[in-house]
Parts: C-alpha cells; structure tokens; sequence
C-alpha cells in the first residue's frame, strides 16, 4: 500500500481560493478581512473552530450592518436625524 504525499499550498494559492470561494459564495467580509482575522488569531493561539468563529461572527455583523443601511436608504427619509 502507497501512500501519497500532499503538497501543502502556497499561500498565494491559499489567498486565491479563499478569495474565489468568498467570491463564490458572497462573503464579501469574510473575503476582505480573513488576512486580518487569521493574524490575530494566530497571536491570539485560537483553535481552528475558534478562527472560524470570529469569520463566522464579522460576518453576521456586517451583514446586520448592511442591512440596516439598506433599509434606512429604502425608508427614502428626507434628511438624517440624529438622537
């Protein structure tokens, strides 16, 4: 029985996928801050799931970001108001 080696990817290559994938499956925080999450991830000694967490997490706020933006645009107020 043979086993066969895998090559590990660039990290080129690594940004590439990741970037097509987010692309693919429209996470468009996800793609712009993975670089950023992963570096204080890694000096932060999170675990895998914990790495994906805070993906997960950026995303999610961002998307209620968004989406409150959106529909205060919508709403079609005359001018902004602040409390």
């Amino acid at each position: 029985m043979t086993t066969t080696s895998r090559r590990q990817p660039t990290e080129p290559a690594v940004a590439a996928a990741i970037e097509a994938g987010c692309r693919t499956l429209r996470l468009p925080t996800i793609r712009d801050r993975f670089g950023e999450i992963a570096t204080a991830a890694e000096r932060e000694q999170l675990t895998y799931l914990g790495f994906l967490a805070e993906l997960v997490m950026a995303e999610c706020d961002d998307r209620t970001h968004r989406r409150a933006e959106r529909r205060i645009r919508a709403a079609g107020f005359p001018r902004p108001k602040r409390l």
